[in-house]
């Protein structure tokens, strides 16, 4: 290796999301994020995934889990937070399933050319979960991230670079009272569970009211 060349540690920090609390009265849960260790493979901290869920087994546990891969590029003498820049996150079910992959970009400096099709697991219409400042929500979702062949398609009907970084890599969701978000990939999980006729209609007003403007 070149002496002038940097050597990075990938590390892969996993977390367990766990509800806290009563249902609310839009639905929602507060929740609780719980750092369950850090690993030098993807494959180990997968491994722990599945001695956590043996443990939980007995009682309504996890609802889901995250594993954030990082890239240590200094020095130990800062804080955690400061030493390293976050790569990407895989978010697993609460089975141990996982789900979705989105490479991370705190800078939004790094090209965003569509994801997969595959990959692309919520339709619109669908009931799904989103996470948020301590709380999951339940949501419709109404808008799709941009498939590789739709960034084509796009590109090559503007004759250029369409210009997206990975903040461009989201859903779009409708939330109560009208409210929409753009949730990235990795913080939407599919719905489970059950949701009143009530919270329901209350969504499906929501959407109505949104394609009626």
């Amino acid at each position: 290796m070149n002496n002038n060349q940097e050597r990075h540690m990938q590390l892969f920090e996993l977390k367990s999301l766990s509800r806290r609390g009563n249902k609310q009265a839009d639905g929602s849960y507060e929740v609780h994020e719980e750092q369950l260790g850090i690993f030098d493979s993807v494959a180990k901290a997968e491994a722990f995934i599945k001695v956590m869920i043996e443990k939980g087994r007995g009682y309504a546990g996890y609802h889901g889990f995250f594993i954030y891969e990082k890239t240590l590029n200094c020095g130990l003498m800062g804080r955690w937070h400061a030493v390293c820049h976050y790569q990407s996150v895989r978010s697993y079910l609460s089975d141990g399933t996982r789900y979705c992959y989105s490479p991370y970009d705190d800078t939004s400096v790094k090209p965003f050319r569509g994801r997969p099709e595959e990959t692309i697991k919520l339709k619109v219409g669908v009931l799904a979960w989103y996470w948020q400042n301590g709380t999951i929500r339940p949501c419709i979702v109404s808008g799709v991230p941009c498939s590789e062949q739709k960034y084509q398609q796009m590109e090559k009907k503007h004759g250029q670079d369409l210009g997206l970084d990975y903040s461009d890599d989201c859903y779009t969701v409708l939330l109560y009272e009208e409210e929409h978000q753009h949730p990235q990939c990795w913080t939407l999980l599919p719905y489970y569970g059950t949701i009143t006729k009530r919270h329901w209609q209350r969504l499906q007003t929501s959407v109505k009211h949104v394609e009626a403007r």
